[in-house]
């Protein structure tokens, strides 16, 4: 490589950013012009960092242009007196340099003048001084390399500068110096002090990459932008370079596969280098990760000492350098030390990692390092059995899966590839299959290890180690996941015929996961799975019958499940736990539906922190939105819109359908709560869209869905579509089909969208049916519901007075059970009809006490029922958010600044009241203004 090699390599290619740099240059070549007098630039960077090119440019643009001189140093012309100057001004190079005729200045710094060395300084000065008469610029490049007579040269001006307009610019890696530079801030008082400038070059950023590149792809443009660190050089080096052998899965430490021109274009920085050295370099090469002079000596085979000193003159050389605060060596950049590796015999090669990794393995190394050596002898040419390679991949992962789940899947992959037939024995390929479906699976790439299972399972004999049936499990948890119950329920059944007693807990596990979910629980072939079985398997099959039970309603034999159940789950280790997080999420859910939300958000938070460490996409997504019911039942709106939208990411990620449209549901309803003046179309738009992606109303997902909708629909203003998707959900008028321990509260649904529309003997007929399934149950909350309804039924009917006593039982059982947006809309509730009735204190404390809780909750929905005189059947069908903008109509406030109070657009309020005119039966807003003035005689 020439003086410029790595520079070399950006030829042809554009100059861009450094816009500052090129600004210091320029503007000391100003001064320089100005002021008559010498300037002094010093670039310094590493190699490939583009000093030369910064240089230039920045030369190119200068006003006036001044006459350029440059002077290049090389390597191999180190003893050659002044020979940078030489270069710089053409003249030839004697062809042996004398030493008695020589200012050559021993090693270490300068010596001091002697006479002769001074004059001969001061000519030089002299002649310079002629050549920059009318102004000169000298780039005196690469002077890491520079003979001491030129370094003595250059002191010499920075001293005596040149009495004319020269603008001086060195250029050098400091690293690189073989003797101290005296270059740099001179002492106070010294001539040509103020003439001083140093520019330290730094790396591109991405933006200037892709300035660099504009025709390639961003994405690998990017990702050779991290393995180049920047450096416009290794930038050009990398050129239409991927990953080791074309593998996106290569490993950073095997690094990128360089081609022929890029290596030979770096091999002259180590081609000098004695057989010690270069055997040092090479070792580490191999070594890879920042190493210590043992482990060096290890893999070179040569003697500590000897390592030591090799290992210090690299670093003079700055191909090593010293890791800050070890005493360990790493190379100047990892494009560096591929170019080395790829240089390197292949067998010299492959006998150095096997060192190395005998050498890891003695001293217990960490994962990643051990796993480094094991990836480059699975891909070098070598006499020994892949198996001790592979296991030592293996092992690693295992280590390494819960801190960085993504190297676990890489050693995996190419542990794989390393046993495919007729390489491996099928034991190591089955073990290497079952382990990478599982790391791949907890990531949430659940298609992936869906195919390895289905690959690997057939082939498993059953043994009694369970080896087999919990890769079984396993494929049916992932088949649960992505939505697939039939086809998981298929493979359950079939395996746990003659599969051993503890393999059948987690079978039976998953069968009765799959029955919730799917809306056709059946019951486990051969009954309860008996006798011995794991804390986590007994504590799973109990949980999820606890969950299947306070589903369908049977809430004492819930409660009793969890009585079983929760102690084990509680004094179980998070290393179980964390193997096995649906366990949590079904006791928390279960624990929701029996109205005990503390409890449920202790469990589903462990189960949240347990696989966020962890780095389990597959059970976070789940736990997410288990919290996310939590907070929806305590009304905590934004919560609930924050954990949805967070799992709704993970879902897409992983690809599940049925969990993209449990969290876009969830979402919607909650949405449709906050009562934002864009959130009814909002929260109806993620409500139709979750029922898009629901596999069918059957399944728990289906069901959700519709009646997200039902709610959000009735919210917005359209109780017939309310009433149509949760009868259809329901399956027939007792909703039979629907959660039966919520089942109150969606007749409750029902009565609200039946008094919207109108129908009053039909609403009395649902809060009838809800107050009957509320007795069923005996939950708090659930009872609030139907008492709410029947309240509001009697509201309806104008018998205010019986109203008060079930909307005050409503409200105080809400309280009871923890569900904070019901209890303020209870309390609205309540307010209007003591207002109705001239009750105005208990009026007054039930609104402020709604609008405090309603507050906290952030929800609109309870000022703009606030807002509403106590219902009547003719105004039923306004939504909140209609009567609101009813009211402010008929005040005579514009189209306009209504639409600003409200932060809509004009015509979102032309298309609101069109449909308000529809409902009222009015033609215009005079016909409006009396419309509302029968409804609401107050001025609040």
């Amino acid at each position: 490589m020439t003086a410029a090699g790595l520079e070399d390599a950006l030829s042809g290619s554009p100059f861009v950013g450094r816009r500052p740099e090129v600004a210091r240059i320029r503007a000391a070549h100003a001064d320089s012009v100005r002021t008559g007098t010498q300037v002094v630039c010093e670039v310094v960077g590493d190699p490939g960092i583009g000093k030369t090119r910064l240089v230039h440019a920045a030369l190119d643009g200068c006003v006036p242009a001044l006459p350029r001189a440059v002077g290049t140093c090389v390597e191999a012309e180190r003893d050659i007196p002044f020979h940078v100057f030489r270069h710089a001004f053409g003249a030839p190079h004697p062809v042996s340099a004398d030493p008695q005729h020589s200012t050559v200045v021993p090693d270490g710094l300068p010596a001091p003048l002697d006479v002769r060395q001074f004059r001969t300084y001061q000519l030089a000065r002299r002649l310079l001084t002629l050549a920059a008469r009318d102004g000169l610029a000298l780039v005196l490049d690469d002077l890491h390399w520079a003979d001491t007579s030129s370094t003595g040269l250059v002191a010499h001006l920075l001293r005596y500068p040149v009495p004319a307009p020269l603008l001086l610019i060195l250029v050098y890696r400091p690293r690189q110096l073989d003797t101290a530079m005296p270059f740099g801030p001179p002492e106070a008082g010294v001539p040509g002090g103020r003439g001083r400038e140093r520019i330290e070059l730094g790396p591109l950023s991405l933006a200037e990459t892709v300035a660099l590149y504009p025709d390639e792809d961003p994405a690998e443009l990017g990702r050779r932008h991290d393995r180049a660190a920047g450096n416009p050089g290794y930038l050009a080096a990398l050129a239409g370079v991927g990953p080791a052998d074309g593998d996106r899965d290569a490993a950073p430490t095997t690094g990128p596969r360089l081609t022929d021109r890029a290596v030979a274009t770096l091999r002259a920085e180590w081609a000098g280098l004695s057989p010690v050295d270069a055997t040092c370099l090479r070792a580490a090469a191999v070594c890879g990760t920042p190493c210590g002079v043992d482990l060096l000596a290890e893999v070179a085979r040569l003697p500590a000492g000897q390592v030591t000193e090799s290992a210090w003159r690299l670093v003079r050389r700055d191909l090593l350098r010293v890791v800050p605060t070890t005493a360990r060596f790493t190379f100047r950049h990892p494009v560096l030390r591929a170019a080395v590796a790829q240089d390197t015999d292949p067998a010299w090669r492959a006998e150095a990692h096997h060192r190395a990794l005998t050498v890891l393995l003695a001293r217990q190394a960490p994962p990643a390092e051990r796993a480094a050596q094991a990836e480059h002898l699975l891909g070098l040419p070598h006499g020994r059995p892949v198996e001790p390679y592979v296991d030592v991949l293996c092992r690693a992962a295992e280590e390494i899966r819960g801190d960085a789940p993504e190297s676990a899947v890489r050693w995996l992959r190419t542990a794989l590839r390393a046993v495919r037939p007729p390489a491996g024995s099928p034991d190591s390929r089955h073990a290497v299959t079952l382990l990478l479906a599982r790391i791949t699976g907890e990531m949430g790439n659940l298609a992936e290890s869906r195919t390895l299972l289905r690959e690997v399972v057939p082939e498993l004999p059953v043994d009694p180690t369970g080896r087999r049936t919990a890769a079984v499990a396993q494929w049916v948890r992932v088949e649960r996941l992505l939505g697939n119950y039939a086809e998981a329920a298929a493979i359950s059944r079939r395996e746990l015929v003659g599969t051993p007693t503890a393999g059948a807990f987690q079978l039976a596990t998953e069968l009765g996961a799959i029955g919730i979910l799917s809306g056709h629980p059946s019951p486990v072939p051969g009954g309860a799975p008996d006798g011995e079985a794991s804390g986590i398997d007994r504590a799973g099959l109990l949980a999820v019958r606890g969950l299947a039970a306070a589903h369908d309603g049977e809430v004492r034999i819930a409660r009793e499940l969890l009585a079983a159940g929760t102690p084990i789950v509680d004094a179980l280790p998070d290393r179980d736990l964390r193997e096995r997080p649906d366990c949590l999420l079904a006791v928390g859910l279960a624990e929701l539906f029996l109205e005990r939300p503390a409890d449920a958000t202790r469990h589903l938070d462990r189960g949240i922190t347990l696989v966020r460490d962890a780095h389990r996409d597959d059970g976070l997504c789940q736990l997410l939105l288990g919290r996310s019911q939590v907070a929806y039942h305590r009304g905590q709106l934004a919560t609930v819109i924050g954990l949805t939208t967070e799992a709704g990411g993970i879902a897409r990620r992983i690809g599940s359908r049925s969990l993209l449209s449990f969290a876009l549901a969830f979402e919607a309803q909650a949405t449709a709560w906050r009562g934002g003046p864009r959130d009814d179309e909002r929260a109806v738009a993620l409500a139709r869209t979750s029922v898009e992606l629901a596999n069918d109303l059957d399944s728990w997902s289906g069901r959700t869905a519709a009646t997200a909708l039902a709610t959000a629909t009735l919210l917005a203003g359209d109780p017939d579509t309310c009433v149509e998707m949760l009868t259809d959900a329901g399956g027939d008028s007792r909703l039979t089909r629907l959660q039966a321990s919520l089942r109150p509260m969606w007749h409750e649904l029902l009565c609200s969208a039946a008094l919207a529309a109108g129908d009053l003997p039909e609403a009395y007929r649902r809060a009838r049916a809800a107050l009957a399934a509320a007795d069923l149950l005996g939950l708090p909350g659930q009872h609030a519901f139907a008492e709410s309804a029947y309240g509001e039924v009697l509201l309806a009917r104008g018998e205010v007075l019986t109203a008060l006593p079930y909307l005050r039982t409503a409200a105080d059982r809400f309280r009871a059970a923890g569900m904070t947006l019901r209890h303020s809309l209870a309390l609205v509730a309540i307010a209007r009809a003591s207002e109705a009735v001239d009750q105005h204190g208990p009026a007054g404390r039930a609104r402020r006490r709604a609008q405090e809780l309603a507050a906290r909750c952030g929800t609109e929905r309870v000022g703009l029922r606030l807002a509403r005189p106590v219902r009547a059947l003719a105004e039923t069908a306004l939504t909140d958010r209609e009567w609101h903008i009813a009211r402010l109509a008929s005040t005579g406030v514009t189209n306009r600044l209504i639409g600003r109070q409200l932060h809509i657009s004009p015509r979102t309020v032309e298309a609101h009241l069109t449909r308000i005119y529809r409902k009222a039966g009015v033609e215009s807003r005079s016909g409006l203004v009396a419309w509302v003035s029968r409804f609401d005689d107050t001025d609040r």
